[in-house]
């Protein structure tokens, strides 16, 4: 192992990766060796992170995929396989927050945020659990939020999919 790059050779694909925490994160795994998937919903965006961590000097494959969808996620998965191999690390960092007093949420907001934050983090993982089972090797990282232990008023939906995520997340 090359303690300069810890995860060369391995390949970690980063949900939400366009912006924000899941660009830094794909960030630092490229620093540190790693293959990098991509995945963000916008494609526009997606496009101009992945030009980032390329001219940082980083291998990577971006994908354009919404993470609510079983049969975009599959084929996602399989894009990565395919070209990258084997999916050593999987980063669960895409999530959307709708912030209202229960009362006056709507409830697509409602399944917006449950189905991004909770269920895209159990499409994703049971995507690549076979592999990396078969493989007998992998990680799947779970990015939530202190929401997840800590409510607050107007957070209700957000708190929940951040609560369910902590029992998925223990669960695994």
């Amino acid at each position: 192992m090359n303690a300069q790059q810890p995860l060369a050779g391995q390949t970690a694909l980063i949900t939400g990766a366009s912006r924000g925490i899941g660009l830094a994160i794909a960030r630092r795994l490229g620093e540190m060796g790693a293959r990098l998937a991509l995945c963000a919903r916008d494609a526009e965006r997606l496009e101009q992170a992945e030009a980032q961590l390329r001219q940082a000097g980083c291998r990577t494959l971006a994908v354009a995929a919404d993470v609510t969808h079983a049969a975009a996620v599959d084929a996602l998965v399989q894009q990565v396989i395919g070209t990258l191999g084997g999916i050593d690390i999987l980063v669960n960092n895409a999530g959307v927050g709708v912030f209202a007093p229960l009362h006056e949420l709507r409830e697509d907001d409602w399944d917006r945020v449950m189905n991004t934050n909770l269920k895209g983090v159990y499409l994703c993982s049971r995507a690549v659990a076979p592999q990396m089972i078969r493989r007998r090797r992998g990680h799947i990282i779970n990015i939530s939020s202190l929401a997840g232990k800590n409510a607050f008023a107007g957070g209700g939906v957000y708190c929940a999919s951040k609560w369910g995520l902590q029992g998925l997340t223990a669960c695994l």
